[in-house]
């Protein structure tokens, strides 16, 4: 019985270790799909440049699940590195085509009829 608890509580030690780089993974990738959506709604971006966007975001989902199938559930720190490099680039391109002369449909524009 002891031999079990002290084998649980290493294991949520080395997953309390864990968790925190998944989960800034997780938010950031979020944080940046509703980006993509805002841009969308507001018209910055058009639908094609919405669809790159949200299929590079998807890449760079896949991405993670295979470096975390690769090593065990677990992202080494390269992991880490190779993931945000990935996550600023799609950042950058994000920005780039929400202010560049493309337009998409702008649903947020309330027209006003007198």
């Amino acid at each position: 019985m002891r031999a079990i608890m002290k084998a649980l509580v290493i294991g949520a030690m080395g997953f309390g270790m864990i968790a925190p780089a998944i989960a800034e993974v997780n938010v950031r990738q979020l944080n940046q799909e509703r980006r993509i959506d805002a841009g969308r709604r507001s018209g910055k971006l058009s639908a094609a440049e919405g669809k790159k966007l949200r299929d590079e975001q998807r890449a760079i989902s896949r991405l993670g699940v295979r470096l975390r199938a690769r090593h065990h559930g677990r992202l080494t720190a390269a992991d880490n590195r190779l993931i945000k490099a990935r996550q600023d680039a799609a950042d950058r391109h994000i920005l780039q085509q929400k202010h560049d002369r493309q337009r998409g449909r702008d649903h947020l524009k309330v027209k006003i009829t007198n």
